[in-house]
């Protein structure tokens, strides 16, 4: 009788041994892995059109199955000695807001399920992606030439003041207008008709300008797979 106890109570401490081994607190360390930006005729990086943030500049949300919120602040904040309860979790990760436009202005995003596992440290791979779109404009150089002063204006509806374009690029929410002033050869002032696009994130968008017919004030602009012949309005200076 002795002896049938002592084997029960031996069973009992392994297998709260064996319990508490299986409700160890994991630890989990972040990286980030950020992709390219697509152009409508070719592809390119974002440091392209703007410098990268660090990975530690970026805002982490880390949250549980339930929803609540386990962490937010900096990346570089997060402590990867943190001990967390098996189970599932979510983090996202953001840098940059889409509504703040301009040349350098982009906006990532990304997140990223995983799980923690009782007493083991995981590494979680966040893929980031741009959250805002890129506009750059391109004149041809027989439209340089026959304008050769030019002022261009992005504007959009978070940003109406818009953005003398200057060649950098813009990174604009999801939809853009284009409009100005060009100055001919002879000194003749043009109106640039106002045309108005929309786009996607993480895409690069070509708006291209040319001359139609030399000597007239006909331009071509060009967009993606499509091209438009505009008529230029003379600017009356007298008014």
């Amino acid at each position: 009788m002795k002896r049938k106890s002592l084997i029960f109570l031996a069973s009992i401490v392994l297998c709260l041994s064996a319990c508490t081994k299986n409700g160890q607190d994991g630890k989990i360390a972040f990286r980030l892995e950020g992709g390219d930006v697509l152009e409508v005729e070719t592809k390119g990086s974002v440091t392209d059109y703007a410098s990268l943030p660090s990975s530690g500049d970026f805002n982490l949300l880390v949250k549980n199955s339930f929803g609540t919120q386990v962490y937010s602040g900096k990346l570089s904040g997060w402590d990867p000695s943190t001990a967390l309860a098996p189970g599932n979790y979510s983090a996202s990760v953001s840098y940059g807001d889409a509504s703040e436009e301009g040349p350098s202005k982009p906006c990532f995003e990304g997140s990223k399920d995983f799980a923690v596992r009782s007493g083991e440290t995981s590494s979680v791979t966040i893929p980031v992606t741009l959250g805002n779109c890129v506009v750059r404009i391109v004149c041809t150089d027989q439209f340089r030439n026959y304008y050769p002063e030019r002022t261009m204006r992005i504007t959009t509806p978070e940003s109406p003041s818009g953005f003398v374009y200057d060649g950098q690029a813009v990174f604009v929410a999801y939809q853009w207008s284009i409009s100005g002033t060009l100055k001919s050869q002879a000194g003749i002032e043009y109106a640039l008709p106002e045309r108005s696009w929309r786009g996607t994130p993480a895409t690069c968008y070509t708006v291209k300008y040319d001359v139609s017919n030399i000597g007239g004030v006909s331009i071509s602009i060009s967009f993606s797979d499509s091209v438009e012949t505009v008529t230029l309005e003379e600017i009356e200076l007298n008014q």
